[in-house]
């Protein structure tokens, strides 16, 4: 799973948990990916108040990147440029693990340490050093499908992710579709961080909530097969059909094996996501 992604789609979907999140104080935020044209990258996540003039760059980062903070000066400059914009601009980064952010951290001050003008210091928030209380200090259920991945283990997941599960069901202040969402968030979660559960495993550790039954739950799994397609995309496909049905038949072993066209194995990949049964994916195949 690619926290990235994940929270791309989560932050869109409840902006003003994303606040809470990053501290970003009491506001009502939306949540937009915007396109700045002259990098042709499209910026992971903006939270926009609507209450002021207040843009703040979210980047969620689960990996090393020296140039990360290089990127977001770049998005944040270009974007005002492009956009005319004359507000508050602000800046917060989600690592992963602390080594992401030292890295960035230190090769961004080491390079620019001789221009006085140009310091920039992004909100920081690491997850792993991050407890569970401190999220629950907000008392806001939409904040649970982050705590697998926050300071916990494996067998700490694993024993309270009922619990977690129980308390956005029962919340009263949350309609059934972001009930489910806010689960389907939750177990991909659960999944990245237990990368070997299976998705019978995840959905038994919530409740027996199937995922792959909702809009959202779909996309995460989708995010997985996706990340996986260039690289090692026949074992990332067997290892989801084993995921999606508990075991894989030599036959269609074979088969995927057999397959070397990537766009081949990512119409598979889709496909996948819908099926039913082996018998739909041999027909398939």
């Amino acid at each position: 799973m690619a926290t990235d992604n994940l929270f791309g789609d989560y932050g869109i979907k409840f902006p003003n948990a994303l606040g809470k999140l990053i501290q970003a104080g009491a506001d009502d935020f939306e949540a937009k990916s915007l396109t700045i044209k002259r990098i042709e990258k499209r910026a992971d996540l903006f939270l926009i108040s609507r209450k002021a003039k207040r843009m703040i760059l979210v980047e969620p980062q689960g990996y090393k990147d020296a140039r990360l903070y290089h990127r977001m000066v770049a998005t944040m400059v270009l974007f005002c440029l492009q956009h005319e914009y004359e507000g508050r601009m602000e800046a917060s980064v989600i690592f992963e693990n602390v080594s992401h952010w030292r890295v960035a951290e230190s090769f961004f001050h080491q390079q620019f340490s001789g221009i006085s003008w140009l310091k920039f210091s992004p909100r920081v928030l690491v997850l792993r050093r991050t407890k569970v209380e401190e999220l629950k200090k907000h008392e806001d259920a939409r904040l649970i499908p982050l705590y697998p991945l926050c300071d916990v283990t494996p067998t700490e997941i694993k024993q309270h992710a009922f619990e977690w599960a129980e308390q956005i069901r029962a919340t009263p202040t949350l309609h059934q579709q972001e009930k489910e969402s806010l689960l389907s968030f939750l177990g991909g979660a659960i999944s990245h961080r237990i990368r070997k559960l299976k998705l019978n495993a995840v959905s038994k550790l919530i409740g027996g909530f199937t995922m792959l039954d909702t809009p959202i739950g779909k996309e995460i799994m989708q995010i997985g097969v996706k990340k996986g397609i260039p690289k090692g995309a026949q074992h990332i496909l067997l290892r989801l059909i084993a995921t999606r049905f508990g075991r894989v038949p030599d036959d269609v072993r074979r088969k995927i094996v057999a397959i070397k066209d990537t766009e081949e194995l990512d119409r598979i990949a889709d496909a996948l996501l819908t099926m039913r049964s082996l018998a739909e994916l041999k027909k398939a195949l």
